[in-house]
């Protein structure tokens, strides 16, 4: 399975990490990355929309824009339906799931460090989520 997949995360070494464990995972061949939303935002702006879903892995504690700043962005874009997102966070706060619940564009939400056998168990259980987006 080759897939769109943008990892968004202020910590380079997050996005290095990530990109391995995507690539690695065969969930995507070449993993973008950014290291704030504001940067995701404006390439996804740009990006033809019409080719295939994007999944983003999506840090949430980040400075320049956090990730729920970036979530009620994306919200507002004609292209908010090809747009999927899992949270990638060191959070283990259960208040921060809950209100990752709360944004229909989120389909997922993992621990840090990410890794591809991580990965591989969220990929299996999305292949059984059905519900619309």
């Amino acid at each position: 399975m080759s897939l769109s997949v943008i990892i968004i995360d202020d910590d380079p070494v997050a996005v290095f990490l990530h990109q391995f464990a995507v690539r690695q995972s065969g969930l995507s061949i070449d993993p973008k990355g950014f290291l704030s939303g504001k940067e995701a935002l404006d390439y996804l702006d740009t990006r033809d929309h019409s080719s295939k879903p994007c999944l983003l892995l999506l840090d949430i504690n980040m400075q320049q824009m956090n990730g729920w700043e970036f979530l009620e962005a994306i919200n507002t874009r004609p292209y908010a339906e090809f747009i999927f997102v899992t949270i990638v966070s060191s959070s283990v706060d259960t208040s921060d799931r809950k209100k990752a619940e709360q944004f229909n564009r989120v389909i997922g939400y993992l621990e840090k460090p990410l890794d591809a056998n991580a990965l591989h168990d969220f990929i299996s259980v999305s292949k059984g989520n059905t519900h619309d987006q």
